[in-house]
């Protein structure tokens, strides 16, 4: 349904300045019969325009309950009323601080069944994962090099501890510990045997821990459930698809030799309750690469599948605020999101703009059909802010569900 239908509310909390936004857009001018009203709890706002009403409910209470929102005089006759409400008590904290991603370790009983959310086909038995592990973040071996290069002195009344110095100790001992699990500067993780590691949007078994998934070069016709069988067309990953359902679960990537199962294809019992989607996992992962390069760009690119007919579309996005919650009138109510501009861009453009020295966006790679679920999601948003907050320059509005 076209916005210009039937008026529509769209509030947004600005947690910083301790407001909310309130946009009210109407299907003809403002006139007499144009009241909008807070409702005596503070938590609803009601919008009567020629006999038409419409309710949204508030990201959070204000103290206006029972009042009639004036209508300022230079918004007399227009189809746009705003107004900036100031909050009552406590911000809702809990969706704004934040950026832990859902299905995180500890969620996650040992023992826990993992199957295809499609389907319902086990991927891995129930009491097969003995324990679960938290990935490091993506930067882990470039601070652990900084570590070794920077090591902080650490001095004694001589300066030195039992004849050795800290950097001397560290090298001999915490070094080879560190090392030992698989955190060493140098160190690859790798797929282990009854662990199951997590990281922001996949989760990570041995081939043999899995069941019930065919690997392949392109799509899941030309697979096979021997990954040996197939030839080897790239050294880099294998698709893996649900053997029952044909769904793309993932991919087998060599250089771990795991079986990397994407977070929103999969289904498991977690302590949450929580499922996460593709947006989710998405956000997780632009707020972690905000956290660890202070850019709020990103090229959201498609990960190279031998596929020819995918389609290689980027996503350039550019966040304007990363902890928001809005209401709409359209459907959402009380939704955590990141607001941001974006636009969708040739690869080829995307590669130029990667390889250039002042290139300030940060990569993001998702599976091609996750990206045209994103663009989807992000155009269905777009509609629900009000008509002239859409579109800014060539770039379009969107909220990015957290």
């Amino acid at each position: 349904m076209s916005s210009s239908s039937r008026c529509s509310l769209y509030a947004e909390l600005l947690a910083n300045i301790r407001q909310i936004s309130l946009v009210a857009s109407l299907t003809s001018p403002s006139d007499a019969s144009t009241r909008v009203a807070v409702a005596a709890d503070g938590s609803t706002i009601e919008l009567t325009h020629h006999g038409e009403v419409h309710k949204i409910s508030l990201p959070a209470k204000i103290p206006l309950g029972s009042t009639l929102l004036p209508i300022d005089q230079r918004q007399n006759g227009t189809t746009a009323l705003s107004w900036r409400l100031p909050l009552g008590g406590t911000v809702p904290q809990p969706h704004l601080s934040s950026d832990t991603p859902a299905w995180s370790a500890t969620d996650f009983d040992v023992g826990v069944q993992v199957a295809c959310r499609n389907c319902n086909t086990v991927v891995v038995e129930e009491g097969t994962v003995k324990v679960w592990k938290d990935l490091p973040s993506e930067n882990w071996a470039e601070m652990m090099e900084f570590w070794h290069c920077h090591k902080p002195d650490h001095h004694h009344e001589d300066g030195h501890e039992h004849g050795h110095s800290r950097d001397e100790h560290f090298g001999k001992a915490d070094e080879k510990s560190l090392a030992a699990r698989g955190y060493g500067a140098s160190s690859i993780i790798s797929a282990q045997p009854g662990v199951g590691f997590v990281d922001l949007t996949t989760i990570l078994f041995t081939e043999r821990d899995c069941q019930n998934i065919t690997y392949s070069n392109s799509a899941f016709e030309q697979g096979s459930l021997n990954r040996q069988d197939l030839p080897l067309i790239n050294n880099r990953s294998l698709n893996v698809f649900c053997s029952s359902c044909h769904s793309q679960l993932g991919f087998y990537v060599f250089r771990t030799a795991a079986v990397t199962l994407l977070k929103w294809q999969m289904s498991c019992q977690s302590a949450s309750g929580s499922a996460p989607g593709i947006t989710e996992c998405l956000a997780a992962t632009i707020i972690s690469t905000i956290s660890r390069s202070a850019s709020s760009k990103s090229l959201i690119m498609p990960i190279n599948e031998t596929e020819s007919e995918v389609k290689q579309t980027v996503i350039y996005a550019w966040v304007l605020n990363a902890n928001i919650v809005y209401s709409s009138s359209n459907g959402a109510l009380g939704r955590p999101a990141i607001k941001l501009l974006y636009q969708k861009i040739p690869r080829e453009e995307a590669d130029k703009m990667l390889e250039a020295v002042t290139c300030e966006a940060q990569e993001i790679n998702l599976p091609a059909i996750a990206i045209e679920k994103v663009v989807e999601h992000l155009d269905e948003s777009n509609w629900l802010l009000p008509e002239k907050e859409r579109v800014f320059r060539e770039w379009r509005v969107g909220l990015l569900t957290r």
